[in-house]
């Protein structure tokens, strides 16, 4: 089963999907972690995530980008549940440290111009590509995402590219998905 939980940020979609996740019969449950820490924000939201599935099975693995070597890690993705967490995270990881896959954004150039659409509509390709191959490889794949406005005000242009890939990747992902359930949207 392919499960995307989509939702606001705090609107309890982790919550749901490791409901999801544990709910599952499969005797090995990864939960694959995808955001790069950088502050002190990002430290307690990781505490507040692990604790909040203590106790539940999991087995932590961290990737920030190139997610499908985690099977490498899995003797038996037959049996396995991955619980993708998250997606938007996964996306701004490959965008920007990948160094195969990150975008050189020109400093002056139009962020918009034909070339970048191409190139955001390329990466988009790639990631949900990456995400489908280990969605095919295991039991079952529960993935968290966040749902931004495509054009509200305040972004500034690479933030708004940023969106734009998002949007595309969790329409991507979102047509394979057995079940797409929105939280708070």
């Amino acid at each position: 089963m392919i499960y995307l939980v989509i939702g606001t940020s705090d609107s309890g979609k982790s919550a749901l999907a490791e409901e999801l996740a544990v709910g599952t019969e499969d005797g090995h449950k990864v939960y694959l972690a995808t955001m790069k820490i950088c502050d002190e924000a990002g430290k307690k939201r990781v505490e507040r995530h692990r604790a909040q599935r203590a106790g539940k099975g999991f087995e932590t693995i961290e990737m920030e980008y190139d997610i499908c070597t985690v099977l490498e890690s899995i003797d038996e993705p037959q049996d396995t549940t991955i619980l993708l967490e998250c997606v938007s995270n996964l996306v701004g990881n490959e965008m920007y440290d990948n160094p195969h896959r990150k975008m050189d954004l020109p400093k002056e150039a139009d962020l918009f111009a034909d070339e970048m659409l191409f190139r955001i509509k390329e990466l988009a390709e790639e990631i949900a590509s990456d995400v489908k191959v280990l969605a095919d490889a295991v039991s079952n794949i529960v993935m968290v995402t966040n749902e931004y406005e495509k054009e509200a005000e305040g972004y500034d242009d690479e933030t708004r590219l940023y969106v734009q890939l998002l949007s595309i990747v969790n329409e991507k992902i979102s047509t394979f998905s057995d079940k797409v359930i929105k939280v708070g949207v």
